[in-house]
């Protein structure tokens, strides 16, 4: 009897290492385990970096690397021959010096149970001319909604640099500075704040902003005059900035956008923000574009949604000059940072005589959270010069064009996911 227990205690073992065993080959042969791959150097975001850096990362997987499978994009162009490519990492140094601005590197990595994984990351080359600022144009009627989103969010708040409040004639000051008192106790240490004034203008169907107002200067006249008046009339009171501020997507307003050499001296703004439109269509295109074919020199802000400014300095100084020399792009993603410029010329340039136009653009979604979907690069008459597809946060593109002689503005619009649109201001070119 002993001896029968003995046999069936012994098979029970048996198969319960077999079982062990069965399990142990299954999970290899559907191995799962993460494959990973690390940036060592540069890293992610990191700025102010050498023209001909040594990109290197490492990746691992216990089931070892397919060294056959490994691919390196630098700003979309496959360089995986010219890397040293190791069981354990690899390393880069580009034949040439990257251009300033930003580089973009993806890696794709398979192990030898055909786990594939992939990074993206980018780097800035260089120290920039300008930072990228960003803050809000708010509207003195508003004022009671923002300090109830500050209420509820004041993390949000974090993020601005600065605010510009457009006060009317008749804006309580009381009011007014209690609004102030309150954003300061939100906002950065270093965050800018100061006020412009708004005038009902074009007959009070739209209204301008002017934001370097004098303290003695008389303004309240100005409502009252016609368009071409009130352009002459703003450009001999000692180099104003102001912008148009459209209360509709209409043609009509200001004249269909006529043009006039003073107003051009002086206008550099338009708020392009469709307050009553849809999620989809967040902008004013129409108007814009109206302007910019009629010959305004403009480039976008925004009321609603983020207003992007170029400055050397974060003061009120720099962004007066940045609002003057059209350095703006406006996005209603806070996470969407743009580079565009054209042979080295940043938005809100003109360039003169060119014998071609060398393009170089680059979006970053830094949330990582809406990715790209398109850039198109637009021109006259809302003609669409390229459409750039992506499926990526990050997107990069540099081409030429030796054709360009019908065309005298580009600007980009980007199109993200969950209606996520950036509107940059236009480069300029003058061929004469």
């Amino acid at each position: 009897m002993k001896f029968y227990k003995f046999l069936i205690l012994f098979f029970i073992l048996i198969a319960f290492f077999m079982s062990i065993n069965l399990i142990e080959l299954q999970s290899i042969s559907k191995d799962n385990t993460p494959l990973v791959i690390k940036i060592i150097t540069p890293t992610k975001s990191q700025d102010y970096i050498i023209s001909k850096p040594t990109i290197k990362a490492s990746f691992y997987s216990k089931n070892g690397i397919n060294l056959n499978s490994i691919k390196l994009y630098v700003n979309n162009k496959d360089v995986t021959n010219k890397a040293k490519i190791r069981k354990d990492n690899l390393e880069y140094t580009p034949d040439k010096k990257f251009k300033r601005g930003t580089q973009i590197v993806k890696i794709i990595v398979c192990d030898k149970s055909n786990n594939k994984e992939s990074l993206e990351w980018y780097f800035t080359v260089g120290t920039p001319i300008y930072k990228t600022f960003k803050g809000n144009f708010i509207d003195s009627e508003n004022i009671n909604n923002i300090c109830s989103k500050l209420y509820r969010s004041p993390e949000l708040f974090k993020l601005n640099d600065y605010c510009i409040i457009n006060n009317t004639l008749d804006s309580p000051k009381k009011k007014n500075d209690e609004f102030k008192n309150t954003f300061k106790k939100y906002a950065k240490d270093n965050f800018v704040l100061f006020d412009s004034l708004k005038l009902k203008a074009d007959s009070s169907k739209s209204e301008i902003v002017i934001y370097n107002t004098k303290e003695n200067e008389n303004y309240k006249g100005l409502s009252n005059l016609t368009n071409a008046k009130l352009y002459k009339n703003l450009f001999y009171k000692d180099e104003l900035i102001c912008s148009f501020n459209p209360t509709s997507n209409d043609l009509n307003l200001f004249d269909y956008m006529k043009y006039s050499s003073y107003g051009d001296s002086v206008f550099s703004l338009i708020n392009i923000t469709d307050n009553v439109g849809s999620i989809s269509s967040p902008f004013y295109l129409k108007i814009y574009n109206e302007a910019l074919d009629n010959g305004w020199h403009i480039s976008p802000i925004s009321n609603k949604y983020t207003t992007n400014i170029l400055c050397t300095d974060l003061n009120k100084d720099g962004i007066l000059n940045a609002l003057k020399n059209r350095r703006t792009y406006v996005s209603n993603n806070k996470n969407l940072d743009l580079e565009f410029n054209i042979n080295s010329s940043n938005m809100g340039s003109t360039i003169k005589n060119p014998s071609k136009l060398n393009f170089n653009i680059s979006a970053i979604d830094t949330s990582y959270k809406n990715k790209i979907n398109n850039i198109y690069i637009m021109s006259n008459n809302n003609k669409v010069i390229k459409n750039i597809k992506f499926n990526s946060y990050l997107a990069k593109s540099e081409f030429s064009l030796k054709e360009f002689e019908k065309y005298s503005y580009y600007y980009l619009i980007i199109k993200q996911d969950n209606n996520k649109t950036t509107i940059s201001a236009p480069i300029w070119v003058e061929i004469r």
